[in-house]
């Protein structure tokens, strides 16, 4: 088990028995079960870097080269898109027996054992499920010098718990990876928006923080008490997290290790929350993103989270909308702006084709250039994917007379259609009548 030492990765295998993992979180919390149902991506991530430096030292990645999931598809139907466009392999498991038992547990260990024989040598096995009959499967993993990481919901069998090298909390797993995940739909709403927060909110150059930072009158308003060796060791500790994480860092994560191996105070030396400590911190070029609870982002290596005040202004005025939209939005990659964004950005598209003509470069980049300066928040790859979208629904920019705005909506709830469709998204007359609210097309304009 040597391998993963010289590599400086960790090649793993992962297995998640849905029902097993769905039904137990929504005894605890139907939104819970709901995060983790819809948005495998996210707790994906966390799972990607969780216990990296615990299990095996500094400068070691995880790579999950192997994703399976197990899903009855007759209860859970629904949730199938999600996991098959986080690019899992997801088995169906119908009920074989009037008690509703499916297959799952059999094809989960017959590819274990395959995994086991397989030409990439997997260095971890992690497998989500609470179900002891499991562990017999984890006895025979260790049994090839390999690890099980194993995460259960609720009550935990004492063999199946010892059988595993690692069990992953259930509280981090709970708070770490699906509660910070639910800013777009769930946004703490009795956290009270002044205009001081609505702007704490917004990036900024260092962290992310109140750009005072760092400052001596900055430090004395927070009565910081952090000697210079320990704030250079906290900057260096916040540095490599992020240089180890291929991801974003959530902040939950910064502060379980800066807790654990740096004894940061209950109060964080002073400062009262970790974001307002790493704001007097020097950890540049590190930025802060404040989707959730809150990621310190590498710009030249992280894709920066998702979450903004915009959508939360969108799913508080439409919050059935948004909730269709959203989920259009992860299985399709149709951006998720508002109506009215929508509505502004097909004006700005009709103006520019009928002033200038159509081309695809030059049309996007204008396009582009107008939407920043009248505020809509459409970048290039938007705006490029609904060209493209455009195209293929039936428009063509380039004819005489220049299709208006609507024309333009039309042809994008089409195209949208299909792709729903694709992404095995259920379309009926309620949601297609959703599409055409959100595109602002026909009576919904």
């Amino acid at each position: 088990m040597t391998r993963y030492q010289n590599s400086g990765e960790v090649y793993s295998a992962l297995y998640v028995d849905f029902d097993n993992i769905y039904t137990r979180l929504y005894e605890l919390d139907l939104n819970l079960a709901r995060t983790f149902a819809a948005n495998p991506q996210r707790w994906m991530r966390w799972l990607e870097g969780h216990a990296l430096r615990m299990i095996y030292g500094d400068g070691v990645r995880r790579r999950i080269l192997k994703r399976c999931c197990y899903l009855n598809p007759i209860r859970y139907h629904e949730f199938r898109p999600y996991f098959i466009r986080s690019a899992f392999q997801v088995v169906d498991c119908p009920p074989l027996t009037n008690y509703g038992k499916t297959s799952a547990d059999i094809h989960l260990v017959m590819d274990c054992m395959d995994a086991l024989a397989h030409p990439t040598r997997f260095d971890e096995f992690i497998i989500l499920s609470g179900d002891a009959d499991f562990t017999p499967l984890l006895l025979r993993i260790q049994e090839h010098a390999r690890r099980s990481l194993v995460l259960s919901v609720g009550y935990t069998s004492p063999a199946y718990a010892a059988a595993c090298s690692w069990r992953i909390r259930e509280d981090w797993f709970v708070s770490q990876a699906l509660e910070e995940s639910r800013e777009e739909s769930e946004r703490d709403e009795r956290e009270p928006r002044t205009e001081a927060r609505a702007d704490e909110r917004r990036p900024r150059a260092v962290a992310g923080l109140p750009a005072t930072a760092g400052t001596g009158a900055e430090e004395q308003s927070l009565h910081i008490t952090l000697p210079a060796y320990k704030r250079v060791r906290l900057v260096e500790a916040v540095r490599q997290l992020a240089a180890e994480s291929g991801v974003a860092v959530p902040l939950p994560s910064i502060a379980q290790i800066l807790q654990q191996e740096h004894e940061a105070t209950p109060d964080w030396f002073g400062a009262g929350s970790l974001r307002a400590l790493l704001g007097v911190l020097d950890i540049s070029p590190l930025v802060f993103a404040p989707a959730g609870r809150g990621y310190i982002v590498d710009p030249d290596r992280h894709e920066r989270p998702d979450g903004d005040e915009q959508r939360d202004d969108f799913r508080l005025k439409y919050p059935e909308l948004y909730e269709f939209a959203l989920k259009a939005h992860r299985l399709t990659d149709l951006p998720l702006l508002s109506p009215e964004q929508y509505k502004s950005l097909f004006g700005i598209l009709a103006g520019e084709i009928a002033e200038n003509g159509f081309s695809r470069t030059t049309t996007a980049r204008n396009v582009e250039d107008r939407c920043e300066d009248e505020g809509v928040p459409a970048d290039g790859a938007q705006i490029a994917f609904i060209l493209e979208a455009l195209i293929r629904g039936g428009a063509n920019p380039a004819a005489e007379p220049a299709p208006d705005a609507a024309r333009l909506a039309g042809t994008l709830v089409a195209d949208a259609v299909e792709l729903c469709k694709l992404s095995q998204l259920d379309i009926g007359p309620r949601e297609r009548k959703l599409l055409m609210q959100w595109f602002r097309a026909g009576n919904a304009a």
